[in-house]
């Protein structure tokens, strides 16, 4: 990603012909473009209506930040590679604060409003509702017993092939 790409370029790309860059941070010294369209998925990242496309990062649902980016594309790549096996794709339990946002956004999404708002584990109304549900925490033996508890300890580790 370019730290900026001038405007009147951006506008000569089919569909791009009215963009406008809202960015008050960057002090007109910079943008990037982002979110342009969400894709329809489920919960394991899967695109709704093609059977061998998932989706990560702020293509899956508004998120916002690194991290939001790195868990939904870890689970997106996972569950490819567990569809091209055959195996049942999996989703993170809401008892994690990853699979709560997964799912907390795709909901949202549904509704008009919820195409609105951005989701970051890093502030907005998705950090209030994780420290509502006891979701927030900073201690890591605590979250690796959470992650132990739903059976989920090292899935990222296992050889699929």
């Amino acid at each position: 990603m370019t730290t900026y790409y001038p405007l009147d370029k951006l506008r000569k790309i089919n569909g791009l012909e009215k963009a406008k860059f809202v960015d008050p941070y960057a002090g007109s010294k910079g943008n990037s473009i982002r979110y342009l369209s969400v894709a329809p998925r489920n919960n394991d990242m899967k695109v709704v209506g093609v059977n061998n496309l998932f989706c990560g990062g702020e293509k899956s649902g508004l998120f916002v930040g690194h991290t939001e980016a790195i868990t939904t594309g870890a689970l997106a790549g996972h569950n490819a590679v567990r569809r091209v096996l055959g195996m049942p794709l999996l989703q993170l339990p809401r008892s994690l604060a990853v699979g709560d946002i997964i799912a907390f956004a795709n909901e949202s999404l549904i509704l008009n409003k919820g195409k609105q708002k951005r989701y970051t584990f890093a502030g907005s109304l998705y950090f209030q509702r994780m420290k509502n549900n006891n979701l927030y925490s900073i201690n890591i033996e605590e979250i690796e017993d959470r992650v132990k508890k739903v059976g989920l300890e090292n899935i990222f580790n296992l050889k699929l092939i």
